[in-house]
């Protein structure tokens, strides 16, 4: 006859129909294994904050090494996760980039880029604030290092179509998103009618991709200020 497996459940089911004269060694055992028991179900996996870990600290691999550079066992250290989480999460390493680029991308053009000019009847000054800032001590910590979108698109030429089109649609994400924020302006006569939304947000994201490929030792206050001088010049005559 096959043994059953050795099932918690059961045996507490068994210690609660013992006899009598087994007394308080019966009674520690249940009170042993409802201890087993209360320890197993505080082990509950969130596999979705653990996807979240290793997204991050892909994010942040990624960005320092690049696609090529990037390192798995780096990855598994910043996250703490084990190797066998990751590649239940992901695959493999394509996969896992590919993931970045779709999820974490987005997200920092929002958090960075975006999300300040919701709601705005006037985004022009919201949008020299953010060049403002870059050169201060409130520049967020995304930025650190440069632009991660700038920084990864830079070796686009050494990827393959894939990663490619990704990154663009990517960029496609926060052309639309802006020249949206652009056309509502317009609307609220806050920034002219005779230009096209969608071109001036392209002028825009080149000239912060521009200035954000540069490195951070060659962004001193001098090209910080010629920069946000320029960019105001630009700002200022979109005024109606």
């Amino acid at each position: 006859m096959t043994k059953s497996p050795f099932s918690i459940s059961s045996a507490l089911s068994r210690i609660t129909r013992s006899e009598t004269d087994q007394g308080d060694a019966s009674a520690d055992m249940a009170l042993e294994l409802n201890n087993e028991v209360a320890v197993v179900s505080k082990r509950v996996r969130n596999p979705d904050e653990t996807r979240q870990k290793i997204l991050d600290a892909a994010f942040g691999e990624i960005r320092r090494a690049g696609f090529g550079g990037a390192s798995i066992n780096n990855i598994l250290e910043l996250s703490g996760v084990t190797k066998g989480a990751l590649y239940h999460h992901f695959s493999g390493k394509a996969k896992l980039v590919n993931a970045v680029i779709d999820e974490c991308l987005p997200g920092y053009v929002d958090t960075v880029w975006l999300d300040d000019l919701d709601g705005a009847d006037d985004i022009l000054p919201i949008l020299m604030g953010q060049v403002d800032r870059l050169g201060g001590d409130d520049a967020p910590d995304l930025l650190k290092g440069g632009c991660p979108l700038a920084r990864l698109a830079s070796g686009a030429g050494e990827l393959d179509e894939s990663l490619r089109k990704r990154i663009d649609a990517v960029y496609r994400y926060w052309r639309r998103g802006l020249a949206s924020h652009i056309g509502k302006a317009q609307f609220n006569k806050t920034v002219r009618t005779d230009v096209e939304p969608s071109s001036v947000a392209e002028f825009l994201i080149a000239a912060l991709h521009g200035f954000l490929t540069r490195p951070p030792a060659l962004r001193n206050l001098e090209t910080q200020d010629a920069f946000a001088r320029e960019f105001a010049r630009y700002l200022n005559n979109l005024r109606p």
